[in-house]
C-alpha cells in the first residue's frame, strides 16, 4: 500500500510541476513575446490532463484546473493600452 501512496504522490507532484511549467511559458509568451506556440501547446495539454484528472477524481483535478485557469488567463488576457496618445 505504501507503493501506491508513493505513486499517487508522484502523480500529484507531476501535475503541479506541469502546471507550473505551463504558467512559466505563458508568462514568457505574454511579456517577452517568445515561446508562443510552446505555451499554447502546453495549455492545450494541460487542458486535456485536467479533463482526465477531473474525470478520475475531482480532488485530483483541482490543482491542474487552477493552473490551467491561471495560464490561460495570463496568455489571453487583453493587454492594456499605452498611456501615450496614438501617433498622427
Amino acid at each position: 500500500m505504501e507503493s501506491l501512496a508513493i505513486l499517487v504522490m508522484f502523480m500529484f507532484l507531476a501535475e503541479i510541476l506541469f502546471g507550473l511549467l505551463a504558467i512559466v511559458f505563458a508568462i514568457m509568451a505574454r511579456f517577452r513575446g517568445r515561446f508562443r506556440r510552446t505555451a499554447l501547446v502546453l495549455i492545450v495539454l494541460l487542458a486535456v490532463e485536467t479533463a482526465w484528472a477531473l474525470w478520475v477524481l475531482p480532488a485530483f483535478g483541482f490543482p491542474p484546473l487552477a493552473a490551467l485557469a491561471l495560464a490561460a488567463g495570463i496568455y489571453w488576457w487583453p493587454k492594456r493600452r499605452s498611456a501615450r496618445p496614438p501617433r498622427s
